[in-house]
């Protein structure tokens, strides 16, 4: 986990360093260990950012930087030189064989140029990660099939520009209108003049398939079981955001079947019933529990920070992202700094309420959309869930969200998913599978609560909007103006 940051100049007097200098002092919370700066011809790595000054005089017109987290002792400085390339890779990948990015110089001698380790990173890496590369006064750029870890892309008169967060494109005057979420499994080449993409590997639309419900449980149970698995190799502790509901209970049971120490992580506000609940279902399982309960005050404290970490006023999300907000929080401060997450269960087994009324015209019409969404998961959750995580110094990891696991998942009959019109659970299969593992009836039959309903942040919120006299959206959006006006988004928070 760090910052990456890249910088093409359309102009060849441009200063590509001097840009990336400037994100990477706003991207500074997500990676403060060592910070480094790589040309066409040289590379500096350096402790601290002061010490960057003098290379902004260095004229260059594209540029890559990265700021190391150091969270996990594979996390080493970059960006990584080999031979007349240069590379900075922001992610993980979960095989025993990858050790991290000191594997990248001998993954380069192996592929023996930098668009066929590029094109083969994207379409045989099983991890969440983006990457940038130069060669031949050119940027090599791609991204995760899934898109779980964050990267923006921009264009302006003057440069081609990629980061992390869109914050750090905030800081070279560049708008949201202007930023755009760089696809998933896709790879770039960009010099001064284009951007060439190409798609590498991308979830294919789903072809729906009969099969034997119990093989069909079995094959999603080793799936599932697998992906959880390589989230946590080589890890001896990971902190689950736990309600007790059925996602975050498959995955609690899941983890606890490795020798990896399991803590389960609850927030709400004073009087919600999810903190009780987690409690509950958690003695049931045997598993520990670190519970915490917040006042509508600290709803109206964290606002601002979330707005500025997930860079959007968007009224929903804010309410998903602040109780997740203090799950992070409460990880880092127990020194778990890895987070198993169950983002991607809804879209991928149709857990949403939503897809009822698809349901009421056809089938097809839930497969579109589940197919949809999960498309969208990165722009819409995964991204905002991992700026939120790393912002603490926290690694999450979303073990639904898999591509073997994916393409199996919407190619399920919608009959394994939702049993009828008015269906109040939903989600079927992944019901059968908690039941399959053991766990109780009380938590494989609980009702769906979205965690912005059952952490009670969604009616604080709008009961601190009542107060002001707003909507709920009009105090996001007046938060997020402010947000922006300060430092023209710089790190206010960190």
């Amino acid at each position: 986990m760090g910052a990456l940051v890249a910088v093409v100049s359309k102009r060849n007097n441009g200063n590509a360093v001097l840009e990336a200098v400037k994100m990477l002092k706003v991207l500074r919370h997500r990676g403060g260990e060592t910070y480094g700066i790589s040309t066409g011809s040289m590379t500096a790595i350096v402790k601290d950012l002061s010490d960057l000054a003098d290379l902004v005089r260095v004229k260059s017109s594209i540029a890559i930087g990265y700021g190391c987290s150091g969270i996990l002792p594979e996390d080493a400085p970059q960006p990584i030189e080999y031979k007349d390339c240069k590379v900075a890779f922001d992610g993980r990948v979960f095989s025993p064989q990858y050790a991290g990015p000191r594997e990248i110089p001998s993954l380069l001698e192996q592929f023996n140029d930098i668009e066929v380790f590029a094109e083969n990173a994207i379409r045989g890496m099983n991890g969440i990660f983006s990457f940038a590369a130069i060669k031949d006064n050119r940027l090599i750029v791609g991204r995760d099939p899934m898109g779980a870890k964050p990267l923006y892309l921009c264009e302006s008169q003057a440069f081609f520009a990629l980061a992390s967060e869109k914050k750090a494109l905030w800081a070279l005057g560049i708008d949201n209108g202007g930023i755009r979420s760089f696809p998933p499994g896709n790879m770039a080449e960009i010099s001064g003049d284009s951007v060439r993409m190409r798609v590498i590997k991308v979830l294919d639309e789903p072809i729906i398939k009969a099969v034997d419900e119990y093989a069909a449980l079995e094959r999603l149970y080793c799936m599932l079981l697998r992906s959880v698995r390589e989230k946590m190799y080589g890890l001896g502790e990971v902190s689950i955001g736990f309600s007790g509901g059925l996602d975050s209970s498959i995955l609690a049971a899941l983890a606890k079947k490795f020798s990896v120490k399991v803590l389960l992580i609850s927030v709400g506000l004073e009087g919600s019933k999810e903190v009780e609940w987690a409690e509950k279902t958690a003695n049931i399982m045997g598993l520990p529990l670190k519970a915490e309960t917040y006042a509508p005050e600290d709803v109206e404290e964290t606002l601002p920070k979330v707005l500025w970490l997930i860079e959007e006023a968007n009224a929903l999300k804010a309410s998903i992202f602040i109780p997740i907000y203090w799950v992070a929080e409460i990880s880092s401060k127990l020194n778990s700094r890895v987070m198993l997450s169950g983002q991607g269960s809804d879209e991928l087994f149709a857990g949403y309420h939503k897809y009822l009324r698809d349901f009421g015209i056809s089938p097809d019409c839930v497969v579109r959309a589940t197919y949809g969404d999960v498309l969208r998961l990165h722009e819409n959750t995964l991204e905002a869930e991992e700026k939120v995580c790393s912002f603490h110094g926290v690694d999450v990891r979303f073990p639904y969200v898999d591509y073997e696991l994916a393409s199996f998942a919407l190619s399920l009959p919608i009959t394994l998913k939702i049993a009828s019109q008015d269906d109040p659970l939903r989600k079927r299969i992944l019901r059968s599978l908690a039941k399959h593992i053991g766990l109780p009836e009380e938590i494989y039959l609980k009702p769906k609560r979205a965690i912005q309903y059952g952490t009670g942040v969604n009616r604080a919120l709008k009961r601190i909007a009542k107060k002001k006299g707003l909507s709920m959206q009009s105090l996001i959006n007046k938060v997020f103006s402010e947000v922006r006006r300060h430092e023209n988004g710089s790190s206010i928070f960190a």
